[in-house]
Parts: C-alpha cells; structure tokens; sequence
C-alpha cells in the first residue's frame, strides 16, 4: 500500500491543519506550526513527516520572502549561514546513521528543547540581549542548521536567537524568511540522494496540502492582529508540549 492510498480521512484533516499552521507561522504567528510537528511525525514517522513538510515549508518560505525581502539585514545573514550550513550538514549524518524510532525520539527532544527556550524567554530573560559576536553567531546558526535538519524544529530557537540580537520586528522576520529559505532549499538533495525520503509519493502529499499553506498565509495577518500575544504564546506552549508527550508515549508504549 503506498503512503498516500494509507491516509484516512482523519489523517487527512490532521495534515491540512499542520499545512494551515504552517502559512500562519510564515504569515507571522511564530511557533504556531510547532504543536504539529510531533503529531505529524507520530503519524508519519520522523522522515516520512520530514520529506512531506519540506514543499509546504518552502510555499511559505516564498510567500515570507515576497513580502518581507527588503526588510532582510544581508550582514547577520554572512554570520548565520556559514554554521547553518554545518548544523545541516551535522543533521544530515545524524539521518543518515539512525533508524526511524530514532530519529523521531530526536525530534521529540529537539521541540522539548524548543519549548525550553520559548519558556525562558516568556518568564525570564526576555530583555537579554546577545553580543555582536562571532561565537554568538556561530552557536546560533549551527543549533538553527541542526534542528531544521532534524524534524524542521529550529523556528523557536532561531526567533530565540534572532530575538536576543534585538532585531526590529520587520528585520527579524526578513532575515529569518532568507535563512529558512536558504537551509530548506539545501534540505532538497540531502533528502532526496541521502536519505531517500524526498519521492514522488511524499511530493503527491505536499501537493495536495500546498493550498491549505497558502490560505494560512493569507489568513494570518488579521489574526496576528486580533490574537492577544501573551496568551497565544501561552497556548502555542502547552499545546507543543502535548504533542511532544504524545510522540514520546507512542515511542515507548
């Protein structure tokens, strides 16, 4: 039976719904794809749930760097990517040694990680600021290439970064819109000749999502607006942290 003949209806909503967040995390509700991310790959599988999410990751990628191009500082970027690509490279090796329990148990892990830090930052240290230096730099884009390469978990810990950097909001969200852009477009080989998860059955599955990213993106303007933040952070918290818990039961049940 192939992938997308094994889909049933239910499983089908499930996977709209992450390609709905997905626009609305790239419109500008940052970590609001985070809660699916475990759910699609206890669902999936790690890889598999990788490979279909890496098309819908670049509709919105485009879409982000559409609008928000210009609002890109090229300086952080030259920082940034040189470690990024490294992290990836670290990831792809990971991928590449471990089995499929594995490497879902280190997405679980990673989106724990993740919640860690968006929970410091709510409670803690919101008004820390990092140092314009090189290790800063490179200890960011390296964890920012990792984690994207393993379960593309790496939004909260780049807005982490890019946040403590005290970037404007349009900058911010510019820089971070190429530098996704950049290390998805990298992800394409490295999953398609290494890891052989990129094929034409998970394509079909992206392709039938790719409309639901799009009116997520649309959509999530007005919604930025109308959603108080705290309390949305809040739910994007508790909600990923339920995901995570149940990636986690299913691995060892």
């Amino acid at each position: 039976m192939t992938l997308f003949s094994s889909l049933q209806w239910n499983d089908w909503l499930l996977l709209a719904g992450g390609a709905y967040l997905i626009g609305l995390n790239k419109a500008g509700l940052r970590g609001v794809n985070l809660m699916m991310i475990p759910l699609l790959a206890s669902l999936l599988g790690g890889k598999t749930s990788s490979a279909v999410l890496l098309p819908l990751l670049l509709t919105g990628d485009f879409y982000a760097l559409a609008v928000y191009r210009k609002k890109a500082e090229l300086s952080y970027l030259k920082k940034m990517l040189p470690p990024a690509v490294l992290g990836l490279a670290a990831g792809m090796v990971i991928g590449r040694l471990v089995d499929d329990r594995v490497f879902t148990l280190l997405i679980a892990v990673f989106i724990l990680v993740c919640l860690i830090l968006m929970v410091y930052r709510e409670f803690f240290r919101s008004g820390w600021i990092l140092p314009d230096h090189w290790l800063a730099h490179g200890t960011g884009g390296f964890l920012g290439g990792l984690t994207t390469m393993v379960g593309h978990a790496a939004g909260p810990i780049m807005a982490a970064y890019l946040l403590a950097l005290n970037l404007p909001k349009q900058v911010f969200i510019g820089t971070g819109a190429i530098f996704f852009l950049v290390l998805n477009l990298l992800k394409i080989p490295v999953q398609t000749l290494v890891w052989h998860t990129l094929t034409g059955e998970t394509l079909l599955v992206s392709l039938c999502l790719v409309p639901f990213v799009l009116l997520g993106t649309f959509t999530g303007y007005p919604l930025v607006k109308r959603i108080p933040e705290k309390p949305f952070r809040l739910f994007i918290i508790i909600t990923s942290a339920a995901g995570a818990l149940k990636l986690f039961i299913s691995l060892f049940a």
